[in-house]
């Protein structure tokens, strides 16, 4: 017990000595990844960032050190603390999906042990490795073909590679609804509100157009979608002939100075 509390210290009159005398500055563990020496005014005291945290050895501002594992490079510092964790949360904080590849569309943002759940925007998928959103096969917690409910035919049609560059294929659950295929990985996209997609000519189309799909939208929720749409592209064409104008006029006022 006595070496003990002599080591403790040693170490303490030791980072005492290289405490910077003002300002506040960090100090990395050497061994244990969410451990750290704070030193604030010349004082040094031993820190441990919260459960699921680690300390970012790249902060020099002052601000807190302790950041989610996808921004901190522990490098050999490979310990951690003993994990806490709660119903939905590997640990007190951090962001966790559902630990099954295929239900991926989801997680969960643990603050001090207490779990949050967060969609992702339709097709999206956790991942672990960056705490974002990103195309289900672009996740190593995700199974897309299992997640999205699609999987890519090995043949591919030639004039859909000419026409959009990837296949794309009709949903069989929605008609607003495709899928593309990413080397040979299925990817979900939507038609604008007020279309539906036609797999005759690999576009979004007027629901009449589509067999199946004609009765998808109300004829109320058509109207407002195509008038929506109408003002848009009114919009549209008035900023383009405002940007052509100025075009012009940036052409003429050149062509004066070169006179």
């Amino acid at each position: 017990m006595k070496l003990l509390v002599c080591l403790l210290a040693c170490l303490a009159s030791a980072w005492g000595q290289s405490c910077p005398p003002e300002d506040v500055h960090y100090f990395s563990d050497s061994q244990q990844c969410d451990k750290y020496v704070e030193c604030r005014d010349g004082v040094a005291t031993e820190q441990l960032c919260p459960d699921g945290l680690l300390f970012n050895d790249k902060i020099k501002n002052g601000r807190y050190p302790c950041d989610y594992p996808s921004e901190v490079d522990c490098g050999s510092r490979g310990r951690t603390q003993p994990p806490q964790p709660t119903e939905f949360c590997q640990h007190q904080w951090g962001y966790f999906g559902s630990g099954n590849r295929a239900e991926c569309g989801y997680f969960y943002n643990c603050v001090n042990g207490v779990a949050h759940l967060v969609n992702c925007p339709a097709g999206l998928a956790f991942s672990s490795s960056t705490y974002r959103c990103e195309w289900a096969d672009e996740s190593s917690d995700c199974d897309a073909e299992a997640y999205l409910g699609f999987s890519c035919p090995n043949s591919v049609d030639t004039n859909q590679l000419l026409l959009s560059g990837y296949p794309q294929f009709r949903s069989p659950r929605d008609c607003r609804q495709f899928f593309i295929c990413v080397n040979t990985s299925p990817r979900l996209q939507f038609c604008q509100l007020g279309l539906v997609f036609n797999e005759e000519t690999y576009t979004c189309d007027e629901p009449q157009n589509v067999r199946g799909c004609e009765n998808y939208y109300t004829p109320e929720e058509l109207a407002l979608y195509r008038e929506q749409r109408e003002r848009q592209r009114i919009a549209e064409e008035k900023r383009q002939a405002e940007l052509d104008a100025l075009r012009q006029q940036l052409a003429a006022r050149r062509k004066q100075q070169l006179q």
